[in-house]
Order: structure tokens, then sequence, then C-alpha cells
């Protein structure tokens, strides 16, 4: 999956070279900072620059720090820093990028201004407004529940359930007019009076948006209802165009064998999260498909990542913010410590990546279909800042409204990933909430589709979500719009850091972006060997995947409690290695020091007394500029490189069409299914099926018209013991004889408790159309097991009936040997992936398969095996396609967890893995 590098880039430079005079610069610095911090230019708005040395040392230190953002850091911030948009950027021979010194400020209004604008609802109404609905809402059995927002926290509000609010919700499910909404709901004066009087209530309570409310994505909302920028606080893009220019297209070539060799190497994103969101859901819905809202309602559903308790014990969750998965770090700490000797790291040499063997995963991550690498150019050498994203618009995005060209690239991206897809349906999510930082996710629309959530939506065809339903297929969760039928792939083409959030709706659909893809590829060393006193530089070829690092403390510049002398800091300094250009800080809130600038050591000595110990990272300044100006004024520069694979990542699921209504899906307690959980330990189980149970249905086998039992361990390990009842008169009885046979059982403790539940079929994992088959299937299946049981079956006879009954469907003609071989090799391998296998356990195995090959099996007259045998032939052959492959697999692992009473998943990874070697043994000697 090697992919190719889109010929466009957007590139980011600071406002002055990096060669810049701070006194030569200082009224275009004033500006700035005028736009920045108003607070502090008060502070020096009359300062010339022939003052600057006069200042005292905290100001002037202040100044120092805006001045070293404005010549090193090229992060978007007001007129600090500047993009650029350059198509065809590559060439044969490297020719220098030529940029306008001159900045194009786009202005825009500041998005916090939002919160002081007010206006007139019944005005409003007589200017024959728009209204759209917050389609957040969903029933409970007597109210509706909705998301709002209330001082920038989230709650679900609930109202009582209305019909005439049904319908109005319902009629805005796009963009409506007041008088186009009164034509549609058909209402005479009286009704229009008692519609508009309860619009208003609906818009304070949040339930429905106007086109006065603000939307994030699309046309900007401010030029949208008529406000201009002209004496408003204003939010800034600055742009430089280019000139003239492109890079070497020769320095890029190892970036593809670079991103093959990670992608083999680093594991997949893992939102853990996810997965317990995953296995809540299984637990609570197995295979249905519900609506979104009602799966993470934290009372019907089962809620997303704890956050609907975000609040109830602040306290105490604080201990758990920011805790990491180390298993990534310290698998690849394991792969590499052979070829890495900590000890070895030397200042002067670099370690170089593809010069390291080491094994690489079986199996290669699979990479989103767009994704980004954030770099610099110095000289010869691409020193990599961040390789990955789930989309290369997360960090383009922004600059879409500052730019046609731009816009039009992002949509560009967001066809890739379409066409790759042809059968998903992407979405951009619309999301506000901080407005001190909600500048960055303003973005024109570049996705087809949006979800906007608790903001207004000027696209054509809004996605609602209510509309949305949510499943898990194969351990992957499956949104899907049941108005259009499509898959749905949630986007967020903004670079804002969405686990701020706590909003469980925003962060499920953020975090599903990351669901089977490897969004992470950046590699240093510093994440692989954590807590070293120094990293050497890490490179692939000319390519530089960490720079050098040296950790340094508080305690290194003072003496005797008083700061070192700049003369000191130099020669300590210097006797640490430590480069001639180095930075420190936090993620790109950084401030670069030049190691011969008294000047810039005394500010780090500064910046020292208020750590206690951090790093300092080398930078690696260039002897000739990739970028500058055309008064050759060199920039340090940062170019946002995309990437891109044509290759489908997404697989689609049909959705069922049949009606489930058609046959009853629940019987409660009384009706003609009796359901009992006995809670019991596994090895009790066995007994109770031998005993107990046979002894119970032989007594009332007139009465009983079917029956079957699997085992379960959620909530504790028991039997579910299910039986269906010629007449439902009988059921008080069953229950109160069953209760006695289980009697001294539960007085010594043996069973710990037995319920009568209600049973809930499972229509959406069998199909409406063959449940009864099924149920009749695992009656068989079950008298089947209990007859093995009743003889103390070892394991591996349990193993070779299972494979004898392959041997009768392929007999039977259910499947030809290979499909059989293909499926039963695809539900191994994902075992073994399950069970995290090595070398080692496969040796064990082999060994066990040998064992399990020579022991005898003696295939004896079994009437219970033929009707088992029969009866899964039978209802395979009422399946076709995918479905009889997905219901094979079903109806195994069913028979699996009735075989064994514990460990059923690692068993059933051992007879599968028996069983395909069984299968190719039988097909090689023919």
């Amino acid at each position: 999956m090697k992919p190719h590098i889109h010929p466009s880039i957007i590139f980011r430079t600071p406002k002055f070279s990096y060669q810049a005079d701070l006194e030569d610069s200082w009224d275009e610095l004033k500006k700035a900072i005028s736009i920045s911090s108003t607070a502090f230019y008060e502070t020096i708005r009359n300062v010339e620059a022939k003052d600057l040395k006069n200042l005292s040392p905290k100001i002037y230190f202040t100044v120092w720090k805006y001045f070293n953002r404005a010549k090193y850091r090229s992060t978007p911030y007001g007129t600090f820093a500047s993009f650029s948009f350059l198509a065809d950027a590559f060439h044969e021979t490297s020719k220098k990028i030529t940029i306008s010194e001159e900045q194009i400020v786009h202005q825009f209004v500041d998005w916090p201004y939002r919160n002081k604008l007010n206006f007139d609802f019944e005005e409003w109404i007589g200017h024959n407004g728009q209204l759209f609905c917050n389609s957040s809402y969903y029933l409970t059995h007597n109210s509706i529940r909705y998301i709002a927002c209330t001082n920038a926290v989230f709650e679900l509000a609930e109202i009582d359930r209305n019909d005439f609010v049904m319908e109005i919700l319902s009629a805005c499910a796009k963009p409506i007019a007041i008088n186009n909404l009164i034509d549609k709901l058909e209402l005479n004066e009286a009704g229009k009076a008692e519609l508009l009087e309860l619009l208003q209530d609906m818009h304070s309570l949040q339930l429905i948006f106007t086109n006065r409310d603000p939307n994030i994505i699309g046309e900007d909302y401010f030029k949208r209802i008529g406000i201009e920028s002209s004496n408003l606080p204003k939010y800034l893009i600055a742009e430089r165009k280019v000139i003239d220019g492109g890079l070497d297209e020769h320095l890029l070539k190892p970036i593809p064998g670079l991103i093959d060799l990670l992608s083999k190497t680093l594991k997949s994103d893992n939102r853990k999260a996810l997965k317990s969101f995953i296995s809540r859901f299984n637990s609570k819905f197995d295979q249905q498909e519900v609506p979104l809202s009602i799966a993470l309602d934290p009372e019907m559903g089962v809620g997303y990542d704890e956050l609907e308790q975000a609040g109830e014990d602040d306290f105490v969750a604080q201990f758990n913010a920011g805790k990491k998965n180390d298993e990534e770090k310290e698998s690849l700490k394991s792969v590499l410590k052979n070829q890495l000797s900590t000890s070895a790291f030397k200042n002067t040499e670099p370690v170089y990546l593809n010069k390291l063997a080491f094994e690489t995963n079986e199996k290669e991550s699979t990479l989103p279909n767009t994704f980004s690498l954030l770099m610099s150019v110095v000289d010869d050498l691409l020193c990599v800042d961040q390789i990955g994203g789930v989309t290369a618009n997360a960090l383009t995005g922004r600059f879409s409204i500052a730019d046609k060209a731009v816009e039009g690239y992002c949509k560009e991206i967001s066809t890739f990933e379409q066409i790759a897809n042809p059968d998903m349906l992407f979405f951009d999510v619309a999301y506000m909430v901080e407005t001190d930082v909600d500048n960055i996710n303003r973005r024109k629309l570049v996705y087809d589709h949006q979800l906007s959530i608790l903001n207004f939506d000027t696209s054509i065809v809004p996605l609602l979500l209510s509309d949305i339903q949510i499943s898990v297929r194969n351990h992957e969760v499956v949104l899907r719009s049941k108005m259009l039928n499509k898959r749905l792939i949630p986007r967020m083409a903004s670079a804002y850091n969405y686990t701020r959030s706590d909003l469980s709706i925003f962060r499920l659909l953020c975090d599903l972006q990351h669901q089977g893809l490897q969004t992470s590829l950046s590699l240093t060393l510093d994440s692989i060997f954590p807590d070293l006193d120094f990293y050497p530089r890490f490179q692939y070829h000319h390519v530089v995947l960490s720079a050098a690092k040296w950790r340094v403390k508080k305690a290194h510049f003072l003496l005797d409690k008083e700061v070192i002398s700049i003369d000191e800091c130099r020669l300590f300094l210097n006797k640490l290695g430590v480069s001639k250009y180095f930075k420190t800080g936090l993620s790109d809130q950084t401030l670069c020091f030049n190691l011969d600038r008294d000047e810039d050591l005394n500010a780090f000595l500064q910046y020292m007394q208020k750590q206690s110990q951090l790093y300092l990272e080398e930078v690696i300044m260039p002897i000739d500029s990739v970028v500058a100006d055309q008064n050759q004024k060199p920039y340090l520069t940062q170019f946002i490189l995309n990437l891109y694979h044509n290759n489908p990542i997404y697989t689609k699921f049909e959705s069922s069409s049949e009606n489930l209504d058609a046959v009853q899906q629940l019987f409660l307690p009384g009706q003609e299914w009796l359901y009992f959980e006995i809670y019991c330990h596994q090895q009790r189980s066995d007994e109770l099926l031998v005993g107990v149970i046979p002894a119970f249905l032989n007594q009332f086998a007139s009465k009983i018209k079917s029956w079957f039992f699997i085992r379960y361990n959620e909530h504790g390990n028991h039997l579910r013991f299910r039986v269906l009842l010629h007449d439902n008169s009988d059921g008080q009885k069953l229950v109160s004889v069953f209760g006695n046979y289980l009697q001294d059982y539960i007085f010594s403790g043996l069973v710990s408790d037995l319920q009568l539940k209600s049973y809930k079929r499972e229509l959406e994992r069998y199909g409406a159309d063959i449940i009864i088959n099924v149920e009749d299937h695992f009656s068989a299946d079950s008298n089947f097991v209990i007859s093995l049981l009743q003889y103390g079956t070892a394991a591996f006879a349990k193993y070779k009936w299972c494979s004898k009954i392959v041997d009768e469907l392929l007999k039977a003609g259910v499947f030809d040997s290979e499909v059989m071989v293909k499926v039963i090799k695809m539900v191994s391998d994902s075992f073994n992936k399950e069970h995290h296998l090595n070398a080692t356990d496969f040796k064990k195995l082999n060994q066990q398969y040998q064992q399990y090959k020579n022991t005898p099996f003696e295939i004896e007259e079994n009437e219970s095996f033929n009707i088992f045998k029969q009866s899964f032939i039978q209802l395979l052959n009422l399946t076709e396609g995918n479905r009889k492959v997905k219901l094979f697999t079903d109806l195994m692992h069913m028979h699996v967890n009735r075989l064994f009473s514990k460990d059923q998943r690692t068993n059933e990874m051992v007879m599968y893995y028996f069983l395909l070697k069984d299968i190719q043994r039988k097909r090689a000697i023919g």
C-alpha cells in the first residue's frame, strides 16, 4: 500500500526571515503584537527601536519571545506566520521557491463575537426566516430527549412527549422558511399563532435553530448574516503568494519506502474507548442496528467512554486523565532493543532506521486514503515533524476559508477518499463549543455532506443525527444513514483536538475516524526509549525522524541558588554537546536559541527559572534555505506534504431489508418460551447438563416442544436454558418443578442463583425468516452435545467431531472445498490474531496437532449426531453467499460454546487451527 505524493503542497513561513534583526523589524513586530495582544501592546506602543535595550528585563524578555516566534515558528497565529499554496510543486531539479515578502491578510470577524449577538425572534419571524431542527432528538416512552449546550457545558435535555413538536422537528429536517413550514403543517390562523409561540419556546430550549444562529462549516457565518469585520475584533489568516520555484522531487524518493516500513512496523491505532464501547454494545444489543442517539443514551443505551458521568466525580476523574497506552512503545522497544543499545548513543552519530534489521508485523497496517507529512527541508535533509492523520484535510481545512485554490485542493482530497470507497458516504462533523479556539474549526464544506451538532446547517442535504443507525459487525462499528441507506464514514476537516470535548456523540464520531487504520506514523527515539538523558538524531536515509535531544535541569543553571553567568551557561551546554541552534517547549509552542548569542542565552536562563527540567532539541539550520522572498531573505519553512492511495479501506455491509416484525422477537416470562439463567461454577455446569436438565426434560417431554442451552459469562458464569412449551398454561408448573430440581444445589451454594428472564430472539444475527429453524437446530445441537458430555468425551475427540461435521457439510455439497478452506483459514487467522500468537505458540500448537492427529477416533453410531448433521445441512441450504458463510461461523461458534465448559474462545481457536490442518492434509493426499 505504498502511497503517492500529491503534486500540490501548502507550506507555512514565519513573519520574518530567520536572519532578521529586532530593531529593523520593530515597527512590523509591534503591529503584529497589537493584533494578537492588545494588553501588551499598550505597554510597548510608544517604545522606539532605539529604546528597546532600555526596557525592563521582564518586558524585554516578552518582546524577545514575540520576535523569536516571528522568526522561527511557522504555526499560523495572526500575522506571525503565513500559509502559501503551490500547485505542481515538484521539479526534477531544485529551484528555490520565491514568495512575496508582503502578507495578504484575510480578515474575519473573531468567533467569540457571536456571543454578543442577539436578535428579536418576532422580528425575525416577520422576515420569513429559516428553521432547522436539532437533529439529536429521540423518543423515550414518555418524553423527547435531545442534546443541548449551556455555557459550553453539554447536557441531555428532556421535554414531555408532544406529537405537534415531533411534527415540527420532522418538517425542519432541512432548513425551511417559516411560511413554508406553516403551509406544510396546513394550519389555520389559530394554529398559526400557536405555532409561532411554540417555535419561540422550542428555540429557547435549543430544539430548533434559526438561520440567525451560527454555522461553523460553509459560508462564513458573519458574512451570511450581513456583519462586516471593519470595526470588530478580528480573526486573521495571513497568506504569502508564491512567485516561482518548487522542490527537488529527488529529495522525496525515500518517503514511500519509509511509509511502507512504518506501516509494517507500527500497530494500527487502537482507541480504548472504542474497544470498550464495542464490548458493551455487543452485550446489550448484540447484532441489532439501533439509532445512534439511543445507543449513547446512558439509560437506554451504553454511553461512550463514561462521558455521561462527566462532572459527577471530577476530583477522582482527574487522576485518570492523560494515561497513555504504552503497549505499542513496549512492542517497538522489544523489536529494536536487540538492534539498539542506548548506552552506545553518541552525540555525533545518528541512528539509522534503514540500517536496522527487525521483524515487521505479519499484516501490513491499513493506511487512510489521505494523510499528511509535516516537514522542513534543510539542504539535503528532510526533517519530519509529524506523519499521519485520518485525512489530509485535517491540516489543510482551516485555510479553505481564505483561499479558493485551497478550497478546491481540500475538495480534491475528499474526492480521493470517496472514489476509493464508492459505496461509502463521507461526511464532515460540524462542532463548536469553545469560542476561544473555534476559529480553527471554521472551514468550507469540502465533503459532499456534513452533520451539524447544535448549529445551523447551510448544506443542500443535511445529515441528521436522528437518521443515523449504529451496529457492530465483525467487531467493527458501522454507521448507516437510514434515509440514504449508505454506510457513513465520519471525517473532521480540522486540526481541533477533539479529546477536549466531553460530548459522547462527538467523541465517538471522531474516534471512529481511526477505526482499523494506522493514523500515527511518527516514530521518535524518545517514544521508544523514554526518560533518557540523551537521544541522538534518528534517521531513515536522509529523512530525519527525530532530532537529537538533551535533558537539562534547573539545578544545572544555579550556583549557590544564584543563576549562573551566560559564559558558564554556554560552557555547560557545549560540554553537553548541545547543537549551535536548539529549541525547547511543548508541541508547537517552542522557543529557538542560538548558543553563540548572549541575548539568546540570557533569555534561555530566564526561561529555565520556571522549569524543573526539560529537553533541548537540536535545530538543524539550512546553509541555503529553499524558500526566500523576492528580496532574497530566507525563511524557515514547514511543508505540509499530502499523501494518498486509491485502495478501498472500508467494507460494505448489506443492511437487512427483511421485516423483523414478521415474527415475535420478545417473549416475557409466562409466554410460550421459558428462559432460565442458572449461575454456577464452570466445572459444575456439565454436571447439571448431564443430570438435572435431561431428567427435567424427560419428566415433561409431552409438554415441551423444543429446548436448547448455551453457556455465558456476562455478570458471572451461567447456563442459559430455554424451553418452548406446547401450552403457555404449563409454564408456572414447570418453573416451580425446575426450581425443585435445583433446590439442593442452590441451598448448598453450588448454584448461586436461578433467574427467570425474558427471551429476546437474535433476529438481527440470524434473520426473521430462519429464526425458528435456528432454534430447532440449537435443540439438535444441545441434544448431541449432552450425548457427548454423558460419555465424558475428551477435548481431542470434541475437536474431531467438529472436523467430522465439516466433512459432512462438504459431502453434502453445502460448500465448495475451495470456499471452505478460505473460510476456515480466514476464521483461524482471526482467532490467532485475537490471541496474539507468536512463533513459540505456533510451535506448541503444531506439537499438539501431531498428538491430536494420532489419537484414535472411533465413530460409533450416534443418532443425535445424525439429527444434528441433517439440521446443520438443511439450515445452511436455506441461505446463500456471504450470509451462508456467516451463518456457518455463527453456528460453529455456538457449537463450541456448548462443547466446552470454559475457555470457549481459546478452544475455538485451537479447533479452527486443527480443522485447517485437517482439511489441508486431506486435500494434499487426495
